[in-house]
């Protein structure tokens, strides 16, 4: 057939259209055949995309007068006599009805043609009105025909393992085939015969009247699903296709009905449904403990997903302490306040009652009746009015880890796909445990690898300090020297009593230097006291060439000492750093201070800051023409206590510091450099 348009048909109409001693096809609005019966198809044989007229007439064009289009067009029942052209090359007149099927939006779908061959019935008339010769022979052999199509029919009907309904048009029940009595629970076909009206063994009288109505108006109706009664009240759910039974005239005489039994069915489907949603929710389950090591957040998602699928009353969550040795309530839902309050709920010993005992042994404990057990803890759980619990322990890595306790306030049996539900809930909650006290650990561990970062960056800063003190020491002895050699020539000037006029402006100049030197002192105090400073981090807008300007002053007197010339290339229209301005300041230091010792015969050492290639970073540039770095040791230069220093003059500690610094500020820090050629370290730093 044609796979053009095609129309799904239900299995009971298939076998109604097998069962009939009729041609039977269906036709779409293209005039293709996409369905037909077996007698049809051993008598017409079609090919891909065949047209009617072609199958039935032998035509290449439509007929006239098509009794399909005038279907089509008007949605109505169609009746006309035809000559077809048969397999054998014999011409047949056929009784054609077309009856429009339409879908549950009223659209016509298709159309189905029914040819009852009536060459024979046409030739017993012309005969009874004509001699009348030969007429018992003809009636003898239309008899037999009869009673053969009758024998197929009954087959048929009786060996349907549906349920088929004949009433007439009033819906008094004319026959049932044996699957239908078996189907309703009655002992023989005559006891249901009795019932009368089909209207009895509908749940809603309500159904039936729609079944009739479609019917009536279609033709045929099918998978209307209603609800069947039986025999002594039994209710099974059913699907029914349905049609009409029309007499010569095209007048309805009554109904046939085909009723499935779909109970079984739509258990199983129930049954799929309630396992894909438990799926679901072990996928969510595993989901948030792989999410979220926030266990509180687990264990109550949890929780209200079991109370969801499972529509059961309560559940608790107990986990075990760490010395294991008592059980604390961690979790709940579906209980009063003043059941949670007691003491004996929010903890219970390990081996204690049927929860203690299930988290010491790892072993699953059903209790179908509370009221019938012993259990030195069941009385606030029968003043809770719960009826049944199970307790499900939780392992972890093959160690019970606490017990999830899921109670009923109805009486309810929990079966073994509950059961088995719930521990495989129980093994993610588990894992959410695991999880989280592996966090904690991390936590601590991460904790105290923290402080102890903070504290090498101490040590680090008090050796930069000490480095600082030796340089800043002969830095001030200049000033405080000229301070003093100007301090006592004043005094000299006074002793002699030689202020005089002449004297005056010598005197103002020796006073002058005096607090030139003395707000050099001071500069160089305060930043060396604001670089040694101790505080929290304070993470705020800064300049980076403020940061730079503040740092030079405190290794000027180093580079001058070695003869070390000092570039600086830092525009003033760079955007702010969002930095610890004394943590960036330390780490500059600490960069400058190694290009310093890199050059122990001077050189030129470079900062330069300006706009990096990254969006929404600056980069701060330190570069020197000292010795450079082996390139073996580039890779290490970041590691704590490395050094090619000598012993005594560095721990290796320095860069480390740096990369941490720099690190935690969400920057970056690279270094380039050629042995004997000088080094670069190129800082990226995030702007507001």
């Amino acid at each position: 057939m044609s796979s053009t348009n095609q129309v799904t048909v239900d299995r009971g109409i298939e076998t109604l259209l097998q069962s009939v001693t009729d041609y039977v096809v269906a036709i779409n609005r293209n005039y293709e055949v996409i369905m037909a019966n077996d007698l049809f198809r051993n008598e017409f044989v079609a090919g891909p995309d065949a047209r009617c007229y072609q199958l039935w007439r032998r035509r290449e064009n439509k007929c006239e007068g098509c009794v399909v289009a005038k279907s089509f067009e008007d949605g109505k029942l169609h009746v006309s006599e035809e000559k077809v052209i048969m397999k054998d090359g014999r011409i047949a007149l056929m009784r054609v009805e077309s009856i429009p099927v339409r879908n549950i939006k009223g659209e016509i779908i298709c159309v189905f043609e029914i040819a009852t061959d009536i060459t024979r019935r046409r030739d017993l008339e012309k005969r009874l009105s004509g001699e009348g010769a030969g007429v018992d022979p003809i009636l003898t052999e239309r008899i037999a025909s009869l009673q053969k199509s009758e024998e197929k029919y009954r087959t048929i009907f009786e060996r349907s393992r549906d349920t088929i309904v004949l009433t007439d048009s009033s819906g008094r029940i004319l026959d049932i085939n044996q699957a239908g009595v078996k189907t309703l629970g009655y002992d023989s076909k005559d006891e249901l015969l009795a019932l009368g009206f089909l209207k009895v063994m509908f749940e809603r009288d309500k159904d039936l009247a729609d079944i009739q109505r479609k019917v009536s108006r279609e033709g045929v109706i099918a998978n209307f699903e209603s609800r069947i009664v039986g025999k002594n009240g039994c209710i099974f759910d059913a699907l029914i296709t349905s049609n009409v039974i029309l007499d010569r005239i095209g007048e309805i005489t009554g109904y046939a009905l085909i009723i499935t039994d779909i109970t079984r069915a739509k258990n199983a489907y129930k049954e799929i449904e309630k396992r894909n949603l438990r799926l679901h929710a072990l996928n969510s389950i595993s989901w948030t403990v792989s999410s979220s090591l926030d266990l509180s957040e687990v264990l109550q998602r949890t929780i209200d997903m079991i109370l969801d699928i499972l529509e059961l009353g309560c559940v608790r969550i107990y986990l075990m302490e760490q010395e294991r040795s008592e059980l604390r309530l961690a979790g709940h839902k579906g209980l009063s306040k003043e059941f949670i309050s007691r003491l004996e709920i929010q903890r219970r010993g390990v081996g204690d009652g049927f929860l203690g005992r299930a988290a010491e042994q790892g072993k699953i404990k059903v209790i179908d009746n509370l009221a019938h057990c012993s259990d030195p803890y069941i009385s606030p759980v029968i003043e809770e009015g719960l009826r049944s619990t199970v307790y499900i322990p939780l392992i972890s890595h093959g160690e019970s880890v606490g017990v999830m306790a899921v109670s009923s306030q109805s009486p309810f049996k929990f079966s073994e796909d509950y059961v088995e539900f719930l521990s495989a809930i129980g093994a993610q909650i588990g894992v959410a445990v695991h999880n989280a006290h592996l966090y904690e650990r991390l936590r601590r561990a991460y904790e105290e690898l923290r402080d102890a970062q903070e504290q090498v960056q101490r040590t680090e800063k008090l050796a930069s300090l000490g480095k600082l003190a030796a340089t800043i020491a002969h830095e001030i002895n200049n000033p405080i020297a000229s301070i003093l050699t100007y301090t006592r020539l004043i005094m000299k000037l006074i002793g002699r009593n030689q202020f005089k006029p002449e004297k005056l402006q010598d005197i103002s100049r020796y006073l002058g230097v005096m607090e030139s030197e003395t707000k050099r002192c001071g500069e160089i105090v305060k930043n060396l006291l604001a670089f040694s400073r101790q505080s929290d981090p304070s993470v705020e807008p800064h300049s980076i060439g403020e940061i730079i300007e503040r740092t030079l002053p405190l290794i000027e007197h180093e580079l001058s000492l070695k003869g070390i010339q000092l570039i600086k290339m830092i525009p003033d229209s760079l955007p702010l750093l969002l930095c610890d301005l004394r943590q960036i300041q330390q780490a500059l230091l600490n960069l400058m201070m190694n290009a310093a010792e890199a050059m122990t015969d001077g050189g030129t050492l470079a900062v330069e800051a300006r706009l990096s290639d990254k969006q929404k970073f600056i980069e701060i540039r330190i570069s020197d023409t000292g010795i450079g770095i082996p390139k073996e040791h580039i890779k290490d230069i970041f590691v704590p206590f490395f050094t090619t220093k000598e012993e005594g003059k560095g721990v290796g500690l320095g860069l480390s510091v740096v990369y941490g610094i720099i690190t935690r500020h969400g920057g970056s820090i690279e270094v380039e450099s050629e042995e004997g050629n000088g080094s670069m370290f190129i800082v990226s730093l995030p702007t507001c």
